[in-house]
């Protein structure tokens, strides 16, 4: 028996083939979840315009439904904007009639729009961001919240950043971003417990994800060097000597959404390899 049996999980961002959506629902549905996965599996202006255009190919997301179902578990994949309440409504509704009710809830979906200098940020890019990374997670938690409620047990974990709990220049709307979804956590933390729902987050340093080698090539550009040399730098502040795989993190989740973790609640999780300066 796996430590998810009859559970339904819900993992946001999850259409990107080399992502820590598909990761993370593949993980949870080995645990024995059945897994709705869900993205926004249509391209999206403001974030192709910022080179981010990630999760917008339906066929990766429905491929991620088709990985989960082979592994002997259902699943369901939905089409959603998680910056827009309705769309999150209607997609949550979906996947209850089809699975059941969400027990484990995963907010993924995130993009690093808006990684410049401060002054160059255009408001299109702070409002992007803020409505990706935040309002995509309290979109979400709103949704699953009363079918968590009634059955008395729930688990939210969002994926936020270790710049959710540290800062770099040139990151600009993405480390007030994540400065919230660490703040949500928290808040939910404390909210919701005495429902019966734990709420705690992963902050993933540098993984190795179609995500983070767009932010690799940047950091080059940034350093006027290599995309090698750029790597190379990022691994002298690694004590373990190594990038992260989407496995990392996904490992992590799973730790949080198993009843042998029941007593974590409200956890800023990191998972960055010892990446030091700051990132504690």
């Amino acid at each position: 028996m796996g430590a998810l049996d009859d559970q339904v999980a819900l993992v946001t961002g999850a259409g990107r083939a080399h992502g820590i959506g598909r990761a993370v629902a593949l993980r949870l549905a080995s645990a024995g979840a059945d897994v709705a996965v869900c993205d926004i599996a249509r391209p999206v202006p403001e974030l192709e315009a910022a080179g981010v255009g990630l999760g917008d190919d339906p066929a990766e997301l429905e491929q991620t439904a088709e990985l989960v179902r082979r592994l002997g578990r259902r699943s369901v994949a939905i089409a959603m904007d998680v910056s827009n309440r309705a769309s999150a409504d209607e997609g949550v509704a979906a996947l209850t009639e089809s699975l059941g009710g969400v027990g484990v809830l995963v907010n993924n979906a995130g993009s690093a729009v808006g990684v410049a200098p401060f002054e160059q940020i255009s408001d299109t890019e702070w409002e992007t961001s803020w409505r990706v990374n935040v309002l995509g997670a309290v979109n979400l938690s709103r949704a699953v919240l009363p079918g968590m409620k009634e059955a008395g047990r729930g688990t939210i974990i969002n994926i936020a950043s270790t710049l959710g709990v540290a800062a770099l220049a040139e990151y600009g709307a993405y480390v007030p971003a994540k400065h919230a979804v660490v703040g949500l956590t928290r808040l939910l933390a404390q909210e919701l417990a005495p429902f019966g729902i734990r709420t705690n987050a992963v902050a993933p340093g540098y993984i190795v994800t179609d995500m983070g080698k767009a932010e690799q090539a940047k950091i080059a550009t940034a350093m006027s060097v290599s995309v090698s040399d750029a790597v190379d730098a990022i691994l002298d502040e690694i004590p373990v000597g190594r990038l992260g795989a989407p496995d990392d993190v996904a490992n992590a989740v799973a730790w949080l959404a198993d009843p042998a973790s029941s007593f974590v609640n409200g956890a800023i999780l990191p998972v960055h390899g010892g990446q030091t300066p700051g990132f504690a």
